[in-house]
């Protein structure tokens, strides 16, 4: 069995290499209205072995205390998501046996491989194999999207991000605001792994990797995509000026990687608006001015579509009309029974037909709706548990936290965080949670590790 796990925990790292691939064919398989997707079906089936590996994993390490906590967490998960369905199938006016069975396998997709992914770090880092792996699978898995970006582009082969518009590009991707969340995420960490590359000017190609990234993130055209590579760059830049006034003795090195940070800022903001994002902006404002007049005529507009165009604008455009969403679901909500009100009220919250069936797309929101008052506690716990612990391992080495590992990783996390509530698509989407959960677990497990022994781990920190 410890041989299982040596050799599982390997998988799971390499397993995120390949997400990039599942997604293409899933996106190619939704295209071509197969409804049964070949990506879902193998997350699925490595959730199921990462939930066997967990309980092995906790088995031969013989930590009862541990083992107990695990296990009663995701009993009592089991009993709240079992009791929410029951509830559901009971008191929802259209209860769709496979929709919601599906989005309830999906949810708890993150819980299970963050810890499944913590377990595998803690297993790798033992023998230091975890060097060969992280960040580098995470810059290998954005790089391959990239490419399938680039090609799809230069084929004229790409979806189109916003299908109404015909613009932005989301390449060979079926979702644009899931790939979105990925490239989001990951890019603090791509950051990481190319600076820790470029220790010599010899080496500036590993740049390359990220300008690559940083055009197929505008190509998507969405907000998030761009906010989050602003807030990556910056870090980076606020992390090489500290390094820079730290640093005496390598001064000249450090000036050149802030000239390099800012140049690629400056790129960025030369490209926006020749990309698909400035555009979205302006045919936002555009559809407001025209429901406005619409709503003179006698034809009108809808009662959502009132809603839409009555909202602050800079709240609609960041949002997206998801503050619309919300308050259909939140009025839906309000009319649920008690017992929906504490185990949630599943997928959408009451709907007469599939095709009405709107999620808010923000996902605490989604969550609480989904799982009620105390489900919602239950299954956040996990995340709420990281991100305290992770503040408080910021606030007690604040001072170490300037290298570009802890910065980007930090970065990192707080993107993550962000775009779940932003964007949605994060925390509930199993091709966007497996970057966040790693990325995550991946922290806890050097925060731990410097908050117990007080020195920075740098045995699980990038091989060259």
């Amino acid at each position: 069995m410890q041989s299982f796990i040596k050799k599982y925990s390997i998988f799971l790292m390499l397993y995120i290499v390949f997400q990039p691939v599942l997604d293409a064919v899933t996106g190619l398989m939704a295209q071509a209205h197969i409804n049964i997707t070949f990506g879902i079906l193998i997350r699925m089936a490595v959730m199921a072995v990462t939930a066997f590996y967990i309980l092995i994993f906790l088995i031969l390490n013989r930590d009862n205390k541990q083992g107990f906590r695990v296990i009663c967490y995701f009993v009592i998960l089991g009993i709240v998501s079992i009791i929410s369905l029951i509830v559901n199938y009971k008191q929802k006016v259209l209860f769709i046996p496979s929709l919601e069975i599906t989005t309830l396998a999906k949810s708890l997709y993150y819980p299970v491989m963050l810890l499944g992914y913590f377990y595998a770090f803690e297993e790798l880092a033992e023998d230091r194999i975890i060097n060969r792996y992280f960040p580098k699978v995470i810059f290998y898995a954005i790089n391959i999207i990239s490419i399938i970006m680039i090609v799809a582009h230069f084929t004229n082969t790409s979806f189109s991000s916003y299908a109404y518009y015909k613009l932005g590009e989301s390449g060979w991707f079926y979702a644009a605001n899931e790939l979105s969340a990925i490239v989001s995420i990951a890019f603090p960490i791509m950051v990481w792994y190319a600076l820790n590359k470029v220790d010599k000017w010899s080496r500036v190609y590993y740049w390359l990797t990220i300008v690559l990234a940083i055009y197929s993130a505008l190509l998507i055209g969405t907000k998030g995509s761009l906010l989050a590579i602003l807030f990556g760059i910056c870090m980076a830049i606020l992390t090489a000026v500290i390094h820079f006034i730290r640093e005496k003795g390598n001064r000249k090195f450090n000036a050149g990687i802030v000239a390099l940070l800012v140049i690629t800022l400056g790129g960025v903001f030369a490209a926006y608006p020749a990309m698909a994002v400035s555009r979205t902006a302006e045919l936002h404002n555009d559809m407001i001015k025209y429901k406005k007049k619409q709503a003179k005529t006698k034809k009108g507009i809808t009662k959502d579509q009132r809603k839409y165009v009555e909202t602050n604008k800079t709240v609609s455009y960041l949002l997206s009309g998801r503050t619309v969403y919300f308050e259909n679901a939140s009025h839906n909500y309000a009319k649920a029974t008690p017992a929906q009100k504490v185990f949630g009220m599943g997928y959408a919250t009451s709907f007469k037909s599939e095709k009405k069936a709107k999620l808010v797309e923000m996902d605490y929101i989604d969550i609480f709706f989904q799982f009620g008052i105390l489900g919602t506690i239950v299954y956040l716990a996990p995340l709420l548990y990281c991100l305290i612990y992770l503040i408080g391992a910021f606030v007690m080495k604040f001072k170490y936290m300037w290298s570009f590992k802890w910065a980007m990783l930090v970065s990192s996390v707080a993107l993550g965080f962000g775009m779940a509530l932003m964007t949605g698509h994060v925390i509930e989407a199993p091709s966007v949670s497996i970057y966040f959960v790693s990325i995550l677990g991946y922290a806890m497990l050097n925060a731990r590790i410097f908050i117990r022994s007080g020195q920075n781990p740098e045995t699980i920190d990038v091989e060259d």
